[in-house]
């Protein structure tokens, strides 16, 4: 028989039905996060554009327009520091960290593919106070360009527009065969030689044969 609860005893708590949610509490829950989302990456942005801003000389007022795109008159070092260690710390300058800095946009990039692209975008150049429009060359500028290269190539040495000299190198290696194939060439004719003149010392058999002295200096039969 099973036991009976006891008159007046408390009732027990009914955890058998399913639990309930408010859907209306945390869809504003959900509303309110992605706003806050929004608004944070809208703020990143504006910092972002208000810095580019600063950096533009033409919205400083330090020019009037801005000049086409022209030609990098500098050389740039993309392997100074590679295979060098160097130590970073929380108060690192950003232009000591690892990677490439840029002066001019006070910034880094990881690596030289990410660097090159950043000197070549529109947002580097308008800090320079340039835009990504290329100047059209007359006909008189491409015409002096050509002759400019035209005298320069019959002055030079053409071995400077070839990598490390490769064609010399080629003739130095096909002249290098020729010597030993002529090589190979006269030390062949000269065992040919010594063994006709072997030959010829030895005598002829049957005349030997004749004189009697078959017996003697070979063992030919």
């Amino acid at each position: 028989m099973g036991k009976s609860s006891a008159p007046g005893s408390a009732a027990g708590v009914d955890n058998t039905a399913r639990r309930t949610w408010d859907k209306e509490e945390f869809a504003e829950r959900a509303e309110k996060r992605e706003q806050e989302a929004a608004e944070a990456e809208e703020t990143a942005l504006d910092i972002k554009k208000r810095k580019r801003l600063e950096r533009d000389p033409l919205h400083q007022g330090l020019i009037v327009e801005r000049s086409n795109l022209k030609v990098r008159d500098y050389q740039i070092d993309l392997t100074s520091r590679v295979g060098r260690s160097q130590v970073i710390g929380l108060n690192t300058p950003l232009s000591q960290q690892a990677g490439y800095y840029c002066s001019v946009c006070d910034c880094v990039l990881r690596d030289s593919q990410s660097y090159l692209d950043h000197i070549n975008g529109k947002y580097h150049n308008r800090a320079l106070g340039m835009s990504m429009a290329v100047e059209k060359s007359t006909v008189e500028q491409v015409k002096a360009r050509l002759q400019q290269h035209k005298q320069k190539a019959s002055t030079s040495n053409p071995e400077e527009y070839l990598p490390d000299g490769i064609d010399r190198r080629i003739a130095e290696a096909e002249a290098a065969e020729e010597r030993e194939r002529a090589e190979r060439k006269r030390a062949k004719k000269e065992a040919k030689r010594a063994a006709e003149e072997g030959e010829g010392e030895e005598g002829d058999p049957d005349m030997m044969a004749m004189m009697g002295f078959g017996g003697f200096g070979t063992s030919r039969k």
